[in-house]
């Protein structure tokens, strides 16, 4: 508990430092440096740059040849990632619900699962008990360090041209990744709605939903709206977890193009794997389809990443041109998702992720790009906590 709330309040603090920017024509990601403290520098703070371009530098390649701009594209793809991402979290409901073997025993037996009988057998020689790989898993962190891998290392170094990074677009990135999910969790909810598999966890339905079902409309929607972060009751095919990490992956290693990088970040990933198959939270050939499918997907959408060129070198202005109203302007929805995550009810957590993109994209018609920008972020943080 304290580890998740030392990881929440660091993730809010980036994101409070990174919303100071400019004003008006400023279009990019702030790099927010600093250091306050006796023994990070005795009390300086480095100036914060914010990266801008004016619209005159803007290059051609920014377009997909027809004028609709790349940031515009991004936008869409994660409306029909929400999009596929809710219907999905319905339909999870509507599976549980509609397989009535499994709402009191008799309950139906495990299909065998040769992948979770191996690693229980290893396990077994190594003498590690069940709190023993959890402690492993937690020492590890992989979630949190595909998200640093992903969204720091992948899209930060996008934005700020760094290294290998210097000719791709965090938002094509963006765009290829929110498009990957968006397919990924597609097949996935079309895969556990034709063919039902039996829960490895036997009397699941009664500690995630309520008994008996409810036999009204409105009642089967608010229950449907409730975020499925624990999923559902019977075997779901394809693993969510498995599209999700997949995807951070996937991000990561492409920007990083090292072969040792990617090593690592799949090896800590089979890892991750290995261990939810051995806790039987999911059967193993649901991981390793979740891990393949997404992995194709994303290299088949190479094409929609446009390699983009600018024309000038990024201009930094100083943190002191911001005024009090920018301030809160960036800082209130950086605590309204603290908030959100922290003491609402995972029922509405979904309805405010929808708040939080209908608001983004609001922005961006707008013109607000920088703005919208940050409200995406935020969003991202939101959905992250919620189902990661």
């Amino acid at each position: 508990m304290l580890s998740t709330f030392l990881v929440i309040s660091s993730s809010l603090r980036r994101l409070t430092i990174s919303i100071l920017i400019e004003r008006e024509s400023v279009d990019s990601t702030l790099l927010c440096v600093f250091c306050t403290s006796r023994t990070y520098g005795g009390g300086r703070c480095l100036e914060a740059m914010v990266a801008s371009s004016s619209s005159s530098s803007s290059s051609p390649t920014d377009s997909d040849g027809r004028g609709m701009q790349l940031k515009t594209k991004t936008v869409l793809s994660c409306l029909f990632m929400i999009g596929v991402l809710l219907h999905e979290n319905f339909q999870v409901w509507v599976v549980s619900a509609t397989y009535p073997a499994s709402h009191e025993p008799p309950y139906p037996e495990a299909l065998q699962d040769n992948g979770r009988i191996v690693m229980r057998k290893l396990a077994e020689m190594a003498s590690l008990q069940r709190r023993d790989v959890q402690a492993l898993r937690d020492a590890f962190n992989v979630q949190w360090a595909l998200v640093s891998a992903a969204i720091a290392g992948g899209l930060v170094g996008c934005e700020l041209k760094l290294g290998r990074a210097s000719h791709r677009s965090m938002w094509a990135v963006g765009m290829r990744a929110l498009l990957t999910l968006g397919i990924a969790r597609f097949v996935r909810t079309v895969s556990f709605l034709l063919t039902v598999l039996p829960s490895q966890m036997p009397s699941c339905y009664r500690s995630h939903y309520p008994y008996p079902v409810p036999d009204t409309w409105s009642e089967w929607i608010m229950v449907g709206l409730k975020p499925a972060a624990r999923g559902g009751c019977n075997d779901l095919i394809i693993s969510g977890h498995a599209t999700v990490t997949s995807v951070l992956a996937c991000v990561g290693v492409s920007v990083a193009d090292n072969a040792l990088f990617s090593v690592a970040v799949w090896s800590l990933l089979a890892f991750d794997y290995l261990v939810e198959v051995y806790q039987g939270y999911h059967y193993s050939v649901d991981m390793w389809m979740g891990a393949v499918l997404t992995s194709l997907i994303f290299r088949s959408l190479a094409s929609v990443e446009p390699q983009v060129v600018h024309g000038e070198e990024n201009k930094y202005l100083p943190m002191s041109s911001n005024s009090v109203r920018d301030v809160i302007l960036y800082v209130a929805p950086a605590l309204l998702a603290f908030v959100i995550i922290t003491v609402s009810r995972e029922a509405i957590a979904n309805l405010w992720i929808v708040i939080y993109v209908l608001t983004a994209a609001m922005a961006q018609i707008k013109g607000d790009a920088h703005f919208s920008r940050h409200i995406f972020v935020c969003t991202l943080y939101i959905a992250l906590i919620v189902y990661l």
